[in-house]
């Protein structure tokens, strides 16, 4: 895994969203078909007027083909889509290259990581790379290549607790493609308080709410030399105790990371109501946390919903366009109570309020 680390690493720069990528090399194929089309017929006015026809005819086809139900969750597309030629370790390089892909910008500037990472890979490169290693080693290796570059990068991560990286298969992925997807971990529950020596005070102790009731962790710990801790998981995700090891007179105390709560977030778009309290919720008419209605102004994943220093931010994925409160959205912003959000520039695109509590 040091070997896949060092191969990984680059020079820190800015991240690029995918969605800007895509559209720079958009931009430089017209470019290219433009200069060959000019080279070919000598003629600025000729080979303009040439590239229009072809990008109608382009449009024609692509029209065409949704009229007939083929669209990018056609079987056809998706092998389309497919890199053949890329196997499982060639597709983990790429992915733990653009891991940052996942970072959202704040209105000040600053980024803000996600803890927790879903790595999704075809069931043919998961099972390729399962066969060569580990997976659990995998998702740990990627873990820390993404405290890497989080660091690299100067961005800070949206809670306390360990950086995590999940290495899961997705049937809905092409073969040699990859899909990365902030997610929320799970609350694992109150911890059992820790046997503490009368003699060091109750002052010493875990704060805990008096209304619940412990329950014991059925994952094995143990006590490594140094003060540290340690919990035995499956081998799937990376397995480090949030805890915060301190010692007095030789005995180690933990104290337990406690997250607030993450409020409700309603999307209300006519008499359609979608909630989610997760972060890293993607909204849009496809196969995504947060549906919304089937109109052409809607893309399949047209925003995602981050919590963040106690609000939540809404960055935009969709090609169509995205406003809050009437100012088209660059970047990341933060989204309140009351303030409303039009799927679209078009003055007719689909609008939703926005409830949280």
């Amino acid at each position: 895994m040091a070997d896949l680390r060092e191969a990984v690493r680059r020079p820190p720069h800015a991240p690029m969203p995918r969605r800007s990528r895509k559209r720079w090399a958009v931009a430089a194929g017209i470019a290219g078909c433009w200069a060959l089309l000019l080279a070919v017929t000598g003629s600025v006015f000729g080979g303009t007027a040439l590239l229009l026809l072809l990008a109608a005819l382009g449009a024609a086809c692509v029209l065409s083909m949704r009229s007939m139900g083929i669209d990018a969750g056609h079987p056809w597309v998706k092998q389309l889509a497919t890199r053949p030629w890329r196997d499982g370790q060639d597709v983990l390089r790429l992915s733990l290259r653009r891991l940052s892909e996942v970072f959202v910008t704040s209105p000040t500037g600053s980024l803000l990581a996600p803890n927790s990472v879903e790595l999704r890979l075809s069931p043919r490169d998961f099972g390729s790379l399962s066969e060569l290693m580990d997976i659990g080693m995998i998702s740990s290796g990627a873990a820390e290549v993404y405290e890497e570059q989080v660091a690299a990068h100067d961005a800070r991560f949206v809670s306390p607790g360990p950086a995590e990286v999940r290495v899961i298969s997705d049937p809905s992925v092409p073969a040699g493609r990859y899909g990365l997807r902030p997610v929320r971990l799970p609350h694992s529950g109150p911890q059992p308080a820790p046997q503490l020596d009368p003699r060091l005070g109750p002052q010493l102790g875990p704060q805990l709410d008096p209304g619940l009731d412990p329950q014991p962790d059925p994952r094995p710990v143990w006590h490594e030399p140094g003060g540290s801790f340690r919990c035995a998981h499956e081998g799937g995700t990376r397995a480090e105790a949030v805890v915060a090891p301190a010692v007095v007179a030789g005995l180690p105390t933990v104290a337990e990371l406690r997250s607030p709560p993450i409020p409700v977030l309603k999307l209300i778009t006519g008499d359609a109501v979608t909630q989610t309290r997760t972060s890293g919720a993607r909204a849009g008419r496809g196969a995504v946390d947060l549906v919304l209605p089937e109109v052409p102004t809607v893309s399949r994943e047209h925003a995602t919903f981050t919590f963040a220093d106690g609000q939540w931010w809404i960055a935009n994925l969709g090609r169509n366009g995205l406003t809050l409160n009437g100012t088209p959205l660059v970047g990341g912003h933060a989204v309140r109570d009351g303030d409303s959000i039009r799927w679209g520039k078009k003055p007719e695109a689909l609008v939703s309020r926005v409830e949280i509590g």
